[in-house]
């Protein structure tokens, strides 16, 4: 069986706060995620837990690069 994870909305309004544009572009490049990954932490629907630690990974080594 398949884990997964649904986000709280102020943890999605964080994410969105990142992006400097909704695109795909800015997703996979950003969050590596598709739009349609999106789509659903928009709505609220869960998502598989292991694309969610991949994003937080990302979100890390992003940050670790930047500061």
């Amino acid at each position: 069986m398949v884990q997964t994870v649904t986000i709280s909305r102020e943890r999605f309004e964080s994410l969105r706060g990142a992006l400097p544009a909704v695109t795909r572009e800015h997703l996979f490049s950003l969050y590596g995620i598709s739009e349609t990954t999106w789509t659903k932490l928009r709505r609220g629907e869960p998502i598989k837990l292991n694309t969610w630690e991949r994003m937080l990974a990302r979100m890390e080594r992003t940050r670790a690069v930047s500061a």
